[in-house]
């Protein structure tokens, strides 16, 4: 299994950036391409992607700034976005990492993996520059 993990540098608040994240309601604010919309079903999530439905599932330990997301593409399937937020300075580094499922071609996962650089730039001028948006 290949594996991706991406950095970057947001100046805010360890716990704004936990509580952001682990709000799944957020989703297609920050991971745009990716969630297009999101809904409560039962007590599970639904992320409307650009290939159609698929369940999420996020565990946040804040103390510990852990956020990941599981991801549901098919019942019975389960692939693991695990992420981290770690204070520095006045502000914290954002490390992501995602992990290329058993049954994903590797010129998806390549797009995955340049897809997140741009998302993560989208998480930190949403964090640092507060919007009415």
């Amino acid at each position: 299994m290949r594996a991706d993990t991406k950095t970057i540098g947001i100046h805010a608040k360890p716990q704004q950036v936990v509580d952001f994240l682990a709000d799944p309601m957020n989703l297609p604010r920050w991971a745009v391409g990716f969630a297009k919309g999101v809904r409560r079903d039962g007590d599970r999530w639904i992320v409307t992607t650009g290939s159609g439905e698929m369940g999420v599932r996020i565990v946040a330990e804040r103390g510990l700034g852990v956020v990941d997301s599981f991801m549901s593409p098919a019942p019975g399937v389960e692939g693991l976005a695990a992420s981290r937020v770690v204070p520095a300075g006045d502000g914290v580094e954002y490390v992501f990492t995602q992990f290329q499922a058993p049954d994903m071609p590797d010129n998806v996962f390549a797009k995955n993996v340049q897809a997140i650089a741009h998302k993560l730039t989208v998480l930190k001028a949403l964090l640092e520059i507060e919007c009415p948006l």
